[in-house]
């Protein structure tokens, strides 16, 4: 292999370099856990049971890429806010706490809106992590910060009206 003349190096640089300092942007953005520009939807849903409804403001992740993000890097989450996960059928996607500094709990929830199990999840700093599963398969998922299960009285059992 012939080397490349210095005027074919330059031209590779004047291409290679702005991608180059893109990707290291990206890297450091994620790395340092800043995603202001990462925007969910928002909904809200009703969880009832035979005793009670409360409405729930939620973000939305219905996308890969927002399915991946969830709540990571926040320092705190309201009492009052949910992240809804929607998958377009029914999966047995795990999930984990990789940069998530706040304690959560999962409700997983089947394709008619029935919770069949809640889990407590614990943030993770440093891999490897725990990955949480449902029993089954599920078509929704609800993240919540711990103890909002236990505070508002719902479970297995309730059922998730989604009004996104």
């Amino acid at each position: 292999m012939r080397p490349l003349s210095p005027n074919k190096q330059k031209k590779i640089k004047k291409i290679v370099l702005p991608i180059l300092i893109i990707i290291g942007i990206t890297v450091i953005v994620v790395a340092t856990g800043r995603k202001e520009g990462i925007r969910f939807p928002k909904g809200k849903i009703v969880i009832t049971n035979e005793r009670k409804s409360l409405e729930l403001n939620v973000e939305i992740a219905n996308t890969p890429f927002l399915r991946s993000v969830g709540f990571m890097y926040r320092k705190s989450i309201p009492n009052d806010l949910g992240m809804l996960f929607i998958f377009d059928e029914n999966t047995r996607s795990g999930f984990w706490m990789k940069n998530t500094h706040v304690p959560l709990e999962i409700a997983f929830i089947d394709e008619d809106g029935i919770i069949f199990s809640v889990q407590e999840m614990e943030p993770c700093e440093e891999e490897p992590c725990k990955i949480y599963y449902a029993p089954k398969p599920f078509r929704y998922a609800l993240e919540v910060k711990k103890g909002f299960f236990e505070k508002y009285g719902f479970g297995v059992g309730s059922k998730v009206f989604i009004e996104h």
